[in-house]
């Protein structure tokens, strides 16, 4: 009797000690939409710091801080911004997917080299349209060409008497 039940006892311990150490997935982050829900920390990480770094802007311009807790909370979507980054995100996709379909064709074909997982580095930014290609640093980018100095690219102008007599 006594043997049955440290048995019993011995296999119950077992259940929890073996259950302890066994882990569900759970999704590390919450609210993800466009990019992968199994993305790692570092990747999410390497691509907000493109977004700051692209836009010359910190977490708080697309996040909201929850005042009770004092932290940033990153799951909420009560900015406007946090969507149009996700449309701006789906746009370079799109553009980068079925507009840049050769540079895909060289990757596949082994001409060209994949890109690093660091999307600040020059050579990515070379080969892909991301958020630096049109912002440069700057949240609201201009949607105009800059105006030309006197001078710059400009024919010469006929001199004031030439050949008029």
């Amino acid at each position: 009797m006594k043997k049955s039940i440290l048995i019993i006892t011995g296999c119950l311990i077992s259940v929890f000690v073996f259950q302890a150490f066994t882990t569900s997935y759970q999704p590390r982050f919450t609210n993800l939409q466009i990019l992968p829900k199994n993305i790692s920390e570092d990747g999410l990480d390497s691509v907000m710091h493109h977004f700051t770094a692209s836009l010359g802007v910190k977490c708080n311009y697309c996040h909201v801080r929850n005042d009770d807790t004092r932290k940033m909370d990153f799951a909420k979507d009560d900015k406007p911004e946090k969507q149009i980054a996700r449309k701006m995100m789906l746009m370079t996709i799109d553009i980068n997917k079925n507009h840049f379909q050769q540079i895909a064709e060289s990757m596949d074909s082994g001409k060209m080299a994949l890109p690093t997982t660091d999307t600040s580095s020059v050579s990515y930014m070379l080969k892909y349209v991301t958020c630096y290609t049109c912002h440069h640093g700057d949240p609201h980018p201009e949607s105009k060409p800059p105006m030309k100095k006197m001078g710059e690219n400009q024919p010469p102008m006929p001199p004031a008497n030439s050949g008029n007599k």
